[in-house]
């Protein structure tokens, strides 16, 4: 293929790249371990409504069904909320709704790749802001680019991926007040860290544009749906670019069922949040290891030495971890996913092992 066929923003551009998986536990994309299918009732309910299940027929354009039901969990209208495959998606339409080539996006940084791969794509440029000594997030330097730079997009990941650091919705409505343009708070993990959200805020900032899932805490990856709310005026912006069936109407369908049963599945919630505490407290005792603290369903933690070696250890026992290869920003570190005690305890051995 002639490399001129392509556009111009993409012709260097390297994807995001998932390898092949052959590990028995797989904890290295904050999957949540739980399969809720094991719940009898939410089971029973599905299998009902199956029985209503029309495939050949599109899905509703708007996901009307679902939004309600993020409606009544968010406390949102359902006009302030569109709905997509995952995050992921839903973070293509926010830039791909606002950014001009040559716009420029603010993150923090380390954080999601997607932020800025999504923005380089469109010819924009990114803006970063280093977090301080013990990935904890430069409050000032942040405030202070926003204000310097007025970027078109703010994105605040909270808690951040893959730190695990969670800034106050205080400190976010600072950003908002500081800002012109557009601040997005990537929430994903936020049933996890149990704070407050920025959601309510909605209403103050129509600026405010605010990302969660179903990926996570209620344990949907596989489902993808994820969500945006904001000011009724950027969901219409943004349904202008959204394609006109992107959500599958089984999801649809699902997705509903399972936000019904949300007090059952937040337990579940609950019991990894206490596991990610337990391990955190364990591998704190390992020495030639830091672990960081974490409001998510995962610990960042890096090795003073044998990366690579633990890494292999790691698969050895069948185990995957998100590993951060010569990296400066991540320097000899791993993103494990919090799962059940049984995989932590093997996991713990390894370190052990390896860095005694």
């Amino acid at each position: 293929m002639k490399t001129e066929w392509l556009r111009n923003t993409i012709k260097d551009f390297e994807p995001y790249y998932v390898a092949p998986i052959a590990e028995k536990y797989v904890i290295n994309a904050n999957e949540n371990y739980f399969n809720v299918l094991s719940i009898p009732s939410l089971k029973k309910k599905l299998v009902e409504a199956l029985d209503t299940f029309k495939p050949q027929i599109y899905p509703k354009p708007m996901a009307d069904d679902l939004r309600k039901a993020l409606a009544e969990y968010t406390g949102q209208a359902p006009e302030n909320i569109i709905c997509g495959n995952g995050g992921d998606e839903m973070i293509t339409y926010l830039l791909g709704t606002f950014l001009n080539p040559g716009d420029t996006i603010l993150v923090h940084t380390p954080t999601f790749d997607m932020y800025e791969l999504g923005a380089e794509t469109l010819g924009a440029r990114t803006i970063k802001v280093r977090d301080l000594a013990g990935y904890r997030r430069d409050k000032e330097g942040i405030l202070e680019a926003v204000k310097k730079y007025q970027p078109k997009v703010t994105v605040i990941c909270n808690p951040n991926n893959p730190t695990g650091d969670l800034l106050p919705a205080s400190f976010i409505e600072e950003v908002l007040k500081a800002a012109d343009n557009l601040v997005f708070v990537d929430e994903a993990y936020m049933e996890f860290a149990q704070k407050e959200s920025v959601l309510p805020l909605i209403k103050k900032y129509p600026n405010l544009v605010v990302l969660r899932t179903l990926s996570k805490a209620f344990g949907l990856a596989g489902m993808r749906c994820g969500y945006l709310a904001a000011d009724k005026e950027i969901i219409d912006a943004i349904g202008k670019i959204k394609a006109p069936y992107n959500l599958n109407a089984f999801t649809q369908l699902f997705a509903p069922i399972v936000l019904k049963h949300r007090e059952e599945i937040l337990r579940v919630r609950d019991d990894i949040v206490k596991e990610r505490n337990r391990l955190f407290d364990e591998l704190v005792k390992i020495p030639g290891l830091t672990v960081y603290p974490s409001c998510t369903n995962f610990l960042l933690v890096q090795v003073e030495s044998k990366h690579e070696e633990i890494f292999k250890a790691l698969k050895a026992k069948d185990i995957l971890v998100k590993i951060y290869r010569n990296s400066g920003e991540l320097p000899n570190a791993y993103r494990i996913t919090v799962t059940t005690r049984d995989v932590d305890d093997a996991l713990l051995e390894v370190f052990r092992k390896e860095l005694s």
